[in-house]
């Protein structure tokens, strides 16, 4: 199963953070959060102009054989804590908006889980 996430930010060093990484190519930087649970940038948008944030756009994926309810509980968790703290615009799972909560997140990976079931 896999879900597509945008987050805009003005912290210009996220994706790197993210990924643990400072060399991306778009759809090949790949992170494996734990086994079954795995990240992979699929590019962005920078913008050069001031004030403007930049769109990081990933997907992720979680492996068919992985419980479900503990591997949402793990990727919501392992999100929110890359995301605290920064300076974050906005999140958005599969074109709906999340705000910046563990619980918000678990519960919308959920239900765009169960909607691609």
């Amino acid at each position: 199963m896999k879900l597509n996430i945008e987050i805009e930010t003005n912290d210009r060093m996220l994706t790197s953070d993210l990924f643990e990484s400072r060399e991306f190519s778009a759809g090949q930087t790949e992170k494996v959060i734990t086994e079954g649970i795995s990240i992979r940038w699929e590019g962005g948008l920078k913008r050069k102009a001031v004030g403007f944030p930049e769109i990081v756009r990933i997907t992720l994926f979680i492996a068919e054989k992985v419980v479900l309810p503990v591997a949402i509980s793990l990727t919501a968790k392992w999100l929110y804590d890359k995301l605290k703290g920064r300076t974050i615009k906005k999140i958005t799972i599969e074109k709906t908006e999340v705000t910046l909560d563990k619980g918000e997140i678990k519960k919308i990976i959920t239900e765009k889980m169960q909607e691609e079931e």
